[in-house]
């Protein structure tokens, strides 16, 4: 439990001061901004001590609330730690027992160019507003003659439920209870009976846990009474001798009824079973076949049950032969455009280029003069069939996904589409030590290759993001644009009538190769392709269609 709230303190306040490190105030160093907003903050949560920023030489940008001159300052070993790091810290103070409990420091980097700190926002935490407008444990325990307390290495009260006093920063009154704690040893939970009242003796069930919001190990205390101890299985006993005596009575009528449960288990089989067929299980009633009734419409059932399965694999069977067949299609497919693209490389493009050499050499003889015009034409017209060709090649199957592989295919095809309306592109690939399936790159390169396509058309964005990594033994691909957006569900059902396949062809080619496709936008909220494949390695020398 104690566990359970400081890893939910530690995921909010991260979050939260992950948020004002990137709000524009701070990262400005907007001294009056920063400081309205640390206010805004810190109203909805009343847990924490103060919320600030301060610059990486330790000047105090903006706080919360003031600093008193008498209060706790950051540490400076904090603020050190945060700016080294250049991550989230959680670091408890020092502190005095005298003082109250530890406070403690949470702080988060500000990046500024080039990822450098430039400031650093923190948040201080107090013990007892922690303990009474976060903590939850009150929940977990009972409110009659049941306390819970937490309590740090010097006895110190970190939480008290229920907080009839105020417990929090001061010793714990019973320190007999303690030594006998402590003299258990080698346990780090354990129940001890107190000598309490005669009438009324008391149990404490105890538990030592680690603390990062306090030096050593925390000591929580849960104590109630014998009586509020065994007060719910006193209460269960009593109840259950009464469910007892009225199972007796049921058990009676149960016996006179014997005859009509014959009759309606077998129809109660026969309703699950066919709740359980319209659910697509294997499925039999299990019931005896006779010429009864009962027994006939059994047997029917089971045959019934027995054909749809059939029919079942068969069309299963048949799914797979599709899907075979559009797999070697695609094989095929693709093995075309290399040949295509090769030939238009290799015999067009040299064609091309030695027409463009020999134009040349025409170009400087003497007679060329008269001429010299017509000359440079046709040599233009050359170089723009010759890029034009070249162009055609790389379109229909680029050799850098067959020579170096699916990254640097993706990260070239997105900067050179890119650059022709000077969209902004970031990535994220995570290095592939060893090359995937060629039929796994490719189909991953082709939907990579439609959805920068349909950015670059229609997206009118100014930013455009690929991302690929691998999680669970899947190669996940993200294409995000900050464009306009569209509305998927239309645009899909515009796809199925045949105003545009490009949604279709890329959950078609994520199907074909084992993996799926996700399409997430709205009108003006830009656009996310999501596709997943799985990982199937090959070695390097067999990387090839042919």
């Amino acid at each position: 439990m104690v566990e359970a709230e400081e890893a939910a303190l530690l995921r909010d306040t991260r979050l939260l001061l992950f948020g004002l490190a990137e709000s524009a105030p701070v990262a400005s160093e907007n001294r009056k901004g920063s400081a309205e907003l640390l206010k805004d903050y810190l109203a909805n949560r009343p847990y924490y001590a103060n919320l600030g920023v301060i610059k990486a030489n330790g000047q105090i940008l903006a706080t919360a609330r003031p600093l008193e001159p008498d209060a706790l300052n950051v540490p400076a070993e904090f603020q050190q730690q945060v700016i080294s790091n250049k991550d989230f810290v959680a670091m408890p103070s020092t502190g005095n027992p005298t003082q109250g409990p530890p406070i403690m420091f949470f702080g988060f980097p500000v990046f500024g160019r080039n990822n450098q700190v430039m400031s650093l926002v923190f948040a201080s935490l107090d013990p007892g507003k922690f303990d009474r407008d976060y903590s939850q444990a009150d929940i977990h325990i009972p409110t009659n003659a049941t306390s819970w307390t937490k309590l740090d290495a010097q006895g110190i009260v970190l939480a008290r439920h229920p907080t009839s006093i105020n417990w929090v920063g001061k010793p714990f009154p019973d320190t007999g209870l303690l030594k006998e704690i402590a003299a258990i040893t080698n346990q780090t939970t354990g129940v001890y009976l107190g000598p309490g009242n005669p009438e009324t003796p008391t149990v404490h069930a105890f538990a030592y846990a680690d603390s990062k919001f306090s030096p050593g190990r925390v000591l929580t205390v849960l104590s109630t009474t014998r009586a509020e101890l065994f007060r719910h299985a006193n209460h269960a006993l009593y109840q259950n001798l009464s469910w007892l005596g009225g199972a007796a009575a049921v058990a009676l009528f149960l016996g006179w009824a014997a005859s009509n449960v014959l009759v309606l288990r077998p129809l109660q089989a026969l309703a699950h079973s066919t709740a359980r067929l319209v659910s697509g299980n294997k499925v039999r009633t299990g019931l005896p076949h006779g010429r009864h009734v009962l027994g006939q419409l059994s047997h029917y059932f089971d045959r019934l049950a027995e054909e749809l399965e059939k029919r079942e694999i068969e069309r299963e069977h048949a799914r797979e032969k599709v899907r075979t067949l559009s797999q070697r299609l695609v094989t095929v497919q693709e093995k075309e455009r290399r040949q295509i693209a090769r030939e238009l490389h290799d015999e067009i493009g040299q064609s091309l280029t030695a027409a463009e050499m020999h134009l040349q050499a025409a170009l400087q003889t003497p007679e060329a003069a008269l001429l010299q015009q017509r000359l440079e034409e046709s040599i233009k017209a050359v170089e723009r069939v010759l890029e034009q060709v070249h162009d055609l090649s790389l379109n229909l199957r680029p050799s850098m996904l067959d020579d170096l592989g699916l990254e640097p295919a993706l990260k070239w095809y997105a900067n050179r589409q890119a650059g022709t309306i000077g969209l902004k592109v970031e990535f994220n690939l995570e290095h592939l030590e060893q090359r995937l399936d060629p039929y796994i790159e490719t189909e991953c390169f082709r939907v990579a290759q439609e959805a920068v396509n349909n950015v670059v058309r229609h997206a009118r964005a100014s930013l455009l993001k690929l991302e690929l990594t691998r999680q669970n033994e899947e190669l996940h691909l993200y294409v995000r644009d900050d464009g306009v957006g569209f509305n998927v569900k239309a645009a899909r059902a515009q796809a199925v009538e045949g105003a545009s396949l490009g949604v279709l062809s890329m959950e078609d080619r994520a199907a074909l190769s084992g993996g799926e496709l996700e399409i997430s936008s709205k009108p003006g909220h830009g656009t996310q392709v999501h596709a997943w494949f799985p990982l199937n390695y090959v070695s390097t020398e067999s990387v090839s269609y042919e």
